[in-house]
């Protein structure tokens, strides 16, 4: 019979957006002792970089974050609703830390895990600030090769940026990680996702070992689908990562991406791609290739000039409406 041992907790899996997050935090929610809530994107999306600043700013935080999809998949009824406030109102200066906590230990009260956790991507940015916010969380990242990644970014409804772009952000992401692995030591682990999807496993044994908690064998299995924490209606591209492991999801850049774009993302990722381990095939410079990569160059700075127009006209207000764009279309 396996030990029960609580995680270090709070847990927050970060990352690239399309890295294995959702299957990250799938497999850890399998775990009897922890609980993994959807993504709330409170730091992403609703936190607006001051600090809570008396009850209407509690209200409007959550209000913010009842906008968030993950958060609808919560389903929180309003009595649950009500609790939070109660929580929060009950504390003499409520920061963001104690907003997101009170929503997470609402849901997480559902079940008799002792430990909770989150999963937003974006919140790879605001470690520091997350840090600060939970003395005591602890941060999980994985990553995945930046071609797979801008290739399994195509034509999902809330990704807008050209290749170009999400190859600057996946290296951006990249040093994030090399640098919170070496300057928060004991509170960040990175793994690779080829390695998860090969040796499952292992790669949990690890992550479990820093979490200073049993490994069990039920993480091997993902959620089955009628327990996933999203509406596969909405998020049809998280159905299988979040119900699988498929050792085969790997270079699949190598038969599906083109040339132009393979070699626009190698550049751009850099050193990073071999700091990962992450192969690099030679390339043979030629006219026609050059002139490929420069269009598509060409076409990221225009649409990339074009946003930060719009941008501008439209000014840079933070309102009430913290609801994903691609939602409402």
């Amino acid at each position: 019979m396996t030990e029960s041992r609580a995680p270090r907790h709070p847990v927050f899996v970060v990352g690239m957006p399309r890295s294995g997050t959702t299957l990250l935090s799938s497999l850890l929610d399998a775990h009897p002792d922890l609980v993994i809530a959807p993504e709330t994107h409170y730091f992403a999306r609703c936190w607006s970089g001051g600090e809570i600043d008396g009850w209407a700013d509690v209200e409007r935080m959550l209000a913010r974050l009842n906008q968030q999809p993950g958060v609808h998949d919560m389903a929180l009824a309003d009595d649950e609703w009500a609790a939070i406030r109660s929580r929060l109102r009950a504390l003499e200066a409520p920061t963001h830390g104690d907003i997101l906590r009170a929503l997470i230990e609402t849901y997480t009260a559902r079940s008799e895990a002792p430990a909770w956790g989150e999963k937003t991507p974006d919140h790879l940015r605001h470690v520091p600030e997350m840090a600060r916010q939970f003395p005591n969380a602890v941060f999980l990242a994985i990553i995945r090769d930046p071609r797979d990644v801008v290739l399994s970014l195509r034509n999902l409804p809330w990704s807008r940026r050209t290749a170009p772009e999400q190859a600057w952000t996946w290296r951006t992401y990249a040093a994030l990680v090399d640098r919170y692995r070496t300057h928060r030591k004991g509170r960040f682990f990175a793994l690779r996702y080829e390695d998860l999807i090969a040796h499952p496993e292992a790669c949990l044994r690890d992550v479990c070992a820093f979490l200073e908690t049993p490994f069990h064998e039920a993480m091997l299995q993902p959620r089955q689908q009628e327990d996933q924490h999203f509406d596969p209606d909405r998020e049809p591209w998280k159905q299988k990562s979040a119900r699988e492991i498929d050792a085969s999801n790997r270079e699949k850049w190598r038969a599906q991406m083109p040339e132009a774009e393979r070699v626009v993302v190698e550049v751009i990722a850099g050193r990073w791609l071999s700091a990962y381990d992450y192969s690099r095939p030679r390339v043979r410079w030629r006219p026609a290739l050059i002139g490929r990569i420069l269009q598509r160059l060409g076409r990221a700075a225009l649409q990339r000039g074009r946003r930060a127009l719009r941008k501008i006209r439209s000014g840079r207000v933070f309102s009430n409406d913290a609801a994903p764009r691609w939602t409402k279309e």
